[in-house]
């Protein structure tokens, strides 16, 4: 089973990814497989260590033979996204090293607020739950301390743009279900007495896997916009974990950067 970094991906297991192959592309299929798996990558759902599933396993999952599998794992290997080891299995190599550009946080957040007010949003799953490893990490949270879990669609006129799976540090009773059903999480925040001064934004693509892609009602293996966001308090710590996956068709992220201004611009 394959070891995923902040946010849970499908399974590797009993044909959970074959819906993502179309074997009517011209493209082979261990390339198709390779492409899900590099965006897993490149995209941080699968870190810098974590194991990578066996040719056998990739194999049942996707319904294909092994040799197709192999060559998947081949060719991330010979990108230099994993390391193949007798013995050991495969690991990925890839580390994420974003570069960041500065912009101004208050612009971000009223843009956020104006596109809560104007988008309808579907409440998933809402729960306080002990988070997977790798988010108890990023949050340096102390044992059986809870976050705040939700998982939500956003659509416009009928028409879903964007899936939301967030963690959020805070116990305040107005952070609860009824409320993320239908107020922007901005303005929940602001009730909850959570303060925003930094917000770190990265941006990369994915395919639409089995369960994003009826949610966001797209075919499978179709092309995604992602976008993760740390939001930290005065005092640096990571309040709130958001990560987003767009439909492009749907949904346009525009920043305007002015050369010699004091500040960037956001919006979006």
């Amino acid at each position: 089973m394959a070891k995923h970094a902040i946010f849970v991906v499908p399974a590797f297991s009993a044909h959970s990814l074959s819906g993502l192959l179309r074997g009517d592309l011209p493209t082979p299929l261990y390339h198709q497989i390779f492409s899900v798996l590099r965006d897993r990558i490149v995209g941080g759902e699968l870190s810098h260590g974590a194991q990578m599933p066996t040719e056998f396993e990739l194999a049942d999952a996707f319904d294909v033979s092994r040799i197709t599998a192999k060559r998947a794992l081949d060719e991330l290997a010979a990108e230099g996204l994993v390391e193949r080891r007798r013995g050991r299995g495969t690991h990925v190599i890839h580390r994420q090293q974003p570069k960041p550009v500065a912009a101004p946080l208050t612009g971000l957040l009223e843009n956020l607020e104006i596109l809560g007010e104007h988008t309808e949003v579907r409440l998933i799953q809402f729960r306080r739950a002990a988070p997977p490893e790798p988010v108890r990490e990023l949050f340096d949270l102390d044992p059986g301390e809870d976050l705040a879990h939700a998982v939500r669609v956003r659509t416009k006129d009928g028409t879903p743009f964007g899936h939301y799976v967030s963690w959020t540090r805070t116990t305040h009773k107005a952070f609860n279900a009824v409320n993320l059903a239908k107020t922007s999480r901005i303005r929940l925040f602001r009730r909850a007495g959570i303060k925003l001064a930094q917000v770190e934004q990265t941006l990369s693509a994915a395919l639409a896997d089995s369960i994003l892609a009826p949610r966001l009602e797209v075919e499978p293996g179709s092309a995604l916009l992602t976008l993760e966001r740390r939001s930290y308090d005065p005092e640096g710590r990571l309040v709130d974990l958001l990560h987003i996956h767009y439909r492009p068709d749907q949904f346009r992220y525009q920043m305007r950067l002015d050369l010699g201004a004091r500040d960037g611009g956001v919006a979006g």
